[in-house]
């Protein structure tokens, strides 16, 4: 979706606040996967599919999201916040979790100022470290379908990396599709840069830069500090991670 076309959507009553009980929910398995503050709102019309949108997008010449949503909305929304679209239709909770994680780690990617050779590689493994701990979750709780999860990340990413031009585009609806080989050649025909790193040598600590959720222009400068040190990038700002994670990260 354009920004005209979301700001025509907020105006026109498509957006809106979900009832406490589903908030809560997906509030805290989305923070148990991105400690980044965010807030998840429903939307019709043409939001068919999850969008993470920053706070401060100007929808129009001076007139920030975060703004628009303050005055047609019954919500609090602190300044720098990530805007999580999610589709009013959609019945699965934790598919919409799966592809709302990827278009966060997406947008990070985009904004955060890695080299643009390194972005295929970047959501490569932060997709991989997410489905792996979306696993985990799904074997503490019983309630938390983790095949789903990764089925919404299939259909995001599948948007995201051209997932129709495949030679089997069905690869971008199973669970297991970052293990499979055609995706793999996949992204290798459409990135020259794409490296297939690999996912195992990768920890879960990737995502955990914050013990908190923190302001999205946080979330971003640590998250591109990390990838950047994992991809051997030089680290651009003084953004720095938990003191618990690998000291590789924080460098002296």
């Amino acid at each position: 979706m354009k920004s005209g076309d979301v700001l025509c959507l907020i105006w026109q009553d498509g957006v809106t606040v979900p009832d406490r009980a589903a908030r809560a929910r997906f509030e805290t398995a989305f923070h148990a996967l991105l400690p980044v503050r965010h807030v998840a709102l429903k939307a019709g019309g043409a939001c068919s599919n999850p969008l993470a949108l920053a706070d401060s997008l100007e929808l129009a010449p001076a007139l920030p999201l975060g703004d628009v949503l303050v005055e047609e909305l019954p919500l609090d929304l602190p300044y720098d916040t990530l805007v999580l679209l999610l589709p009013q239709d959609a019945e699965c909770e934790a598919e919409q979790l799966g592809g709302a994680v990827v278009e966060a780690l997406h947008l990070m990617i985009r904004t955060g100022g890695l080299p643009m050779e390194r972005e295929t590689d970047a959501l490569f493994v932060s997709a991989h470290v997410a489905a792996r701990r979306a696993r985990h979750m799904g074997a503490r709780d019983a309630g938390f379908d983790a095949a789903r999860f990764c089925i919404g990340m299939a259909r995001s990413l599948g948007r995201i990396w051209g997932g129709a031009k495949a030679t089997d585009p069905t690869m971008f609806t199973r669970p297991d599709f970052l293990v499979q080989v055609p995706f793999l050649m996949h992204l290798r025909a459409l990135d020259p840069f794409f490296t297939a790193p690999d996912p195992s040598q990768i920890p879960d600590a990737l995502l955990d830069v914050a013990a908190e959720p923190i302001s999205l222009s946080a979330w971003v400068a640590r998250m591109e500090s990390v990838l950047r040190a994992i991809f051997g990038a030089p680290v651009r700002g003084p953004a720095r991670v938990p003191s618990s994670f690998p000291k590789a990260f924080n460098p002296d």
